[in-house]
């Protein structure tokens, strides 16, 4: 038969009240201890209080759902859970989606209206919700000899229907009634749909109802007798056996699938510590092993390339550009250009005509320009071989061992000697200022000292003007 999960509310609303006033006088507000494993719930009074509790669910306002505690039966004791087995049967033969649902999301009084449906099939009515930390609270259903009730007057009925009304919990009125009547062993006896009389074995109440709803209750005259009232109390005696029975079904029924998760939940871990274990194996196949030992050069990190053309020298090896003497010496014949000259030795009566003897100015180097052969042949004086002779030698090269010179035999004046000495003497001062083949009066020449070439004062005059020192011809001002 198809129910929802109000109806089950309404079947068990009164009879909840009922037993949830038993459990305040119980408790008094005491402080609790609950133990699943025994399983036991103590309230701390005196003399201390100790009930069987029932674990349906717990509520997580983090996690925002209820979870019923049939979806994890391997971790608490079967009989904890057995009435939580027991609603979920319930739900199926009713099918009532909401007790067949591991998980709900929560709504404003969710665990609660669980809970009392849950009593209309477990017939367990006194439920406590137990705080766990957290903001978990764990409902629970509670069962023990201190629920005896006794039997029920018109006076104790009026009380626990009127103290239900004062919360909108119940929707259908009718079968709240009816059902309260049944599980307490009262008669009930329907004129119509508006109106019936409910006969307690010391007196009867009218009830009178506007859409399913309690619009007024008067004092009627029994409907029954003793005898029958006896009966009704023991059909209600019968159904609660009943519903004992289902829930020590539902225990063994619970240690069955309690097993079976366990056993589930150990091969699930299995095959995660399995495949973790492949899947590091695959990753550490894939990577490359690691040699036993490293040798030096895979030791010392790599020097950084550099770009090309970027290449540190020392200073020593660095070239002037202002010195253009620096060249390493050629193998090849010496080409036309300017040279360093040196005075070949000869007899110690002839007079050097070039050199630093030969210039004006001791304490410099005497450069000249070394014109091709047809033009130094072509100069007066210069034929003479055995007064003179100039070798064309690359800068850096050793000087060439000087090789003896056969005297020559020549007969001149002493006034042709005389006259060739003050010729070579004047191109010798000439050639040291403006260089040798350069016209007596080109003062344009650059003269050479020490291997470079100076401007000078003449020069500078006449180009309009003053020679530049080294920063100003560097930086170009």
């Amino acid at each position: 038969m198809t129910k929802t999960l109000q109806e089950l509310i309404d079947a068990s609303i009164f009879l909840s009240t009922e037993y949830q006033a038993v459990l305040a006088e119980l408790s008094q507000g005491a402080d609790w201890d609950v133990d699943f494993s025994a399983p036991s719930f103590t309230l701390q009074t005196t003399p201390p209080v100790t009930l069987t509790p029932y674990l349906l669910g717990t509520e997580s306002a983090s996690r925002g759902s209820f979870v019923w505690s049939w979806q994890e039966l391997g971790h608490f004791n079967p009989r904890v859970v057995s009435a939580a087995v027991q609603a979920k049967q319930a739900g199926e033969r009713h099918e009532v989606s909401e007790l067949t649902t591991d998980e709900l999301p929560l709504e404003d009084g969710l665990a609660r209206r669980l809970t009392l449906a849950a009593k209309a099939v477990t017939g367990l009515y006194a439920h406590y919700p137990a705080r766990a930390g957290g903001n978990i609270t764990a409902w629970l259903l509670l069962d023990g000899p201190e629920f005896e009730l006794p039997r029920l007057t018109e006076q104790r009925m009026m009380q626990v229907i009127g103290e239900s009304l004062t919360t909108d919990t119940a929707v259908d009125h009718n079968l709240a009634v009816a059902s309260y009547a049944k599980l307490r062993g009262a008669h009930v006896e329907w004129d119509t749909d508006a109106t019936c009389v409910v006969t307690v074995h010391d007196g009867a109440q009218r009830f009178w109802f506007d859409d399913h709803q309690i619009t007024g209750v008067e004092p009627a005259e029994p409907s029954v007798g003793e005898d029958e009232l006896r009966e009704l109390e023991h059909q209600a005696q019968t159904h609660r056996e009943a519903l004992l029975e289902d829930r020590r079904a539902a225990v063994a029924q619970a240690e069955q699938l309690g097993e079976q998760q366990r056993v589930e939940s150990a091969e699930r871990k299995r095959r995660e510590r399995e495949e973790a274990a492949a899947a590091a194996s695959s990753a550490s196949e894939r990577e490359e092993p690691l040699p036993s030992e490293l040798s030096r050069e895979e030791i010392e990190a790599p020097e950084p390339e550099q770009p090309e053309g970027d290449v540190a020298v020392p200073a020593s090896e660095v070239r002037d550009p202002d010195r253009p003497f620096d060249q390493e010496p050629t193998s090849g014949p010496a080409e036309p250009g300017r040279v360093e000259t040196t005075v070949l030795p000869g007899h110690s009566g002839d007079a050097a005509t070039a050199g630093p003897q030969a210039s004006p100015h001791p304490n410099t180097t005497a450069m000249s320009r070394i014109p091709d052969p047809e033009f130094a042949a072509a100069q007066p004086g210069l034929q003479d071989e055995d007064t003179v002779r100039d070798t064309r030698e690359p800068v850096a090269a050793e000087p060439a061992e000087p090789a003896a010179e056969q005297p020559v035999l020549r007969d001149v004046s002493e006034d042709t000697v005389a006259r060739e000495q003050a010729e070579r003497e004047t191109v010798v001062a000439r050639e040291t200022v403006a260089g040798p083949g350069a016209a007596e009066d080109d003062i344009s020449a650059p003269a050479v000292v020490d291997g470079q070439e100076v401007e000078t004062n003449e020069q500078a005059e006449k180009k309009g003007k003053k020679k530049r020192g080294f920063l100003s011809r560097f930086f170009d001002l």
